[in-house]
């Protein structure tokens, strides 16, 4: 457990930049009250907040069941848990 996410090892990502990914998305996924509905803004709220703090071209993932694979920068890669969510956040170029 990681600032409240149970964080999927291993983590490809400098640890100021997790742990404001992480923060940030609890603070997000905490008030939203239905995900179902409000599910789009609060990833586009994620993505929008990452290409603003740590440069463009985030992708963000949010759901409670879904598999992937991607290529992505080199540290710019977390996967984890939080609540009954799957959160993926990946940088390209």
């Amino acid at each position: 457990m990681m600032w409240g996410a149970k964080v999927k090892t291993p983590v490809d990502m400098a640890d100021d930049m997790l742990k404001d990914a992480i923060t940030r998305t609890t603070e997000i996924l905490s008030v939203c009250e239905n995900f179902e509905a409000d599910g789009q803004e609060v990833v586009a709220e994620l993505k929008k907040y990452m290409d603003k703090e740590w440069m463009p071209n985030w992708h963000v993932v949010v759901g409670r069941n879904f598999g992937s694979f991607v290529t992505h920068e080199t540290r710019c890669f977390l996967y984890f848990y939080f609540q009954d969510k799957a959160v993926m956040m990946y940088k390209v170029s």
